[in-house]
This record gives C-alpha cells, sequence and structure tokens, in this order.
C-alpha cells in the first residue's frame, strides 16, 4: 500500500490507520506487521479488528459502527455481512479478555 502526499513524496506501508485517533491503532499494527504475510484472512480480519479497539477508547465496537471490506490478490472484493461482522466482534472480545485474565 502507498501513500503519496501533495508534495509528491511517497510512503510503502504494509499496513496504515488514519483518521483521529489512529495512532494507537498504528503503533498496533507497527507491532505486528511482520506477521501478516503468512496470516490467514480470519486473522488478518482480527488484526484489523484490534487494531479499531486499540484506537476505539471508550467505545463499543459493534456491528452497527464498524464495517470490513476484504480484498487481495486472487480475492475479489467482499463486505463482511453484519453477522459475519458480529461473529468476529464477539470472538475478537473473547480474545480480549482472555489476554486481560
Amino acid at each position: 500500500m502507498f501513500e503519496t502526499c501533495p508534495s509528491g513524496n511517497f510512503y510503502e506501508y504494509h499496513a496504515m490507520a488514519i483518521g483521529d485517533q489512529c495512532q494507537s491503532a498504528k503503533t498496533y499494527l507497527e507491532k505486528n506487521f511482520e506477521s501478516f504475510p503468512n496470516t490467514s484472512v480470519d486473522q488478518l480480519i482480527k488484526h484489523g479488528i484490534a487494531a479499531l479497539r486499540a484506537s476505539a477508547q471508550d467505545t463499543e465496537l459493534t456491528e452497527h459502527n464498524v464495517s470490513v471490506g476484504v480484498m487481495g490478490k486472487d480475492h475479489p472484493y467482499k463486505m463482511l455481512a453484519k453477522e459475519e461482522l458480529r461473529g468476529h466482534l464477539q470472538n475478537g472480545n473473547a480474545d480480549v479478555e482472555m489476554q486481560q485474565a
């Protein structure tokens, strides 16, 4: 993925977060990006949700305020259905609870 600045400079990234309060998500991605090439799509979705969760602070992530789209080589673009997304968010909550215990 590349970011092109108005100055003409461009930067290559393996993962990126943008927007308000994105620094926590960037930090999460920087710590984990080396595992991404050998990771399944489901695991990448978990990483994406974990990065969102890191920057969401006081906001609970639900299927109403999160959207996930997946695309890649030999994988056409697909938006996760609300039911699929709900499952990933609930599994992510269980993973977080296990890490905190």
